[in-house]
């Protein structure tokens, strides 16, 4: 009688164990068919917010081609911000921002190799006016210049940038991006949440279009208007004024923004802009798909210089 128990008994820890395993694999099916079907899921959001950021940038080129102002100012089309907008299951928002209102980092340095004296006073300015060390200018220039002589006292060659953990080497080229003011000495992290909204890295020299400048670079801009706290008040005034009513050329601006007898306004200073960010963002479902394009309008035509992602 114990055998056919024992056998039964066995026959039922079998069976148990049988289902236990089914179970598991068909959890571990379903678990599988759950991701992949998310993964394609994904996929399918990432290429759709990746089309549609394109198209919004496609489309923001062609406003800025069409935009044949003589000057350029925040009551343009192109400086209003895109609304949200629904596109598909998704939805669409982004901005136009004009790189012309920054400090162009590569304005520095000439094609040539020259340092620009004048350029660099400005930065030097700015620097003073965010409150930081003014001979980061310094080494900004020896980040770009060809030689290995440091510029002024602050500034940086190769010799102390290998000195660091890990090494680098200055870049002897224009600055690709702004960031890269991160790897220069005396730069820190405060010091570059200050700078951000003020630096540009363009490929070729530019000129600050006084109707969109930040008052931090219009106020550098303008040596005439006194000691740095002094100008910066001065030019929170007129970027007032310039956001509602932009000037249509240069002169006009410095009659009326340089004393009595107005004056010459200083070189640089411009109310056109060649240079566009086009920043959108793309939101289907969990993915968002940021981008950042460059572009450079000249002759009534807008060509992309670069894309770039941006991660939030």
């Amino acid at each position: 009688m114990s055998a056919p128990r024992d056998e039964r008994g066995v026959a039922l820890i079998t069976v148990l164990l049988v289902v236990t395993v089914l179970t598991a694999i068909v959890a571990r099916l379903s678990l599988s068919n759950e991701v992949w079907v998310r993964q394609v899921e994904g996929a399918a959001a990432l290429a759709q917010a990746d089309q549609v950021s394109r198209a919004a940038q496609q489309w923001v080129g062609l406003l800025l081609e069409r935009d044949r102002n003589s000057f350029d100012g925040r009551t343009d089309l192109w400086a209003r911000p895109i609304p949200p907008l629904p596109v598909g299951w998704g939805k669409l928002n982004g901005r136009v921002e004009d790189r012309q209102a920054r400090f162009n980092l590569n304005n520095l340095v000439t094609g040539d190799g020259e340092v620009d004296p004048t350029a660099v006073e400005r930065f030097q300015r700015l620097l003073r006016i965010l409150g930081l060390n003014p001979a980061i200018a310094d080494a900004a220039v020896d980040w770009i210049d060809p030689d290995q002589q440091p510029h002024g006292s602050g500034g940086a060659e190769d010799g102390l940038y290998q000195g660091r953990r890990p090494p680098y080497l200055a870049a002897n080229r224009p600055f690709g991006d702004p960031a890269e003011v991160r790897l220069l000495r005396g730069v820190d992290s405060e010091a570059w949440r200050k700078l951000k909204p003020h630096i540009a890295a363009l490929p070729e020299a530019t000129g600050i279009n006084l109707n969109t400048a930040t008052p931090e670079v219009l106020a550098a801009a303008i040596p005439a208007w006194g000691s740095p706290n002094m100008a910066l008040v001065k030019a929170e005034k007129w970027a007032e004024r310039t956001n509602k009513q932009p000037f249509t050329d240069v002169q006009s601006f410095a009659a009326q923004a340089l004393g009595r007898g107005g004056g010459q306004a200083p070189s640089g200073l411009t109310v056109q802009t060649n240079y566009f960010l086009v920043h959108t963002r793309a939101n289907f479902g969990s993915v968002s798909r940021g981008l950042a394009t460059l572009y450079h309008r000249t002759g009534g035509k807008a060509r992309i210089v670069r894309h770039s992602t941006e991660i939030r």
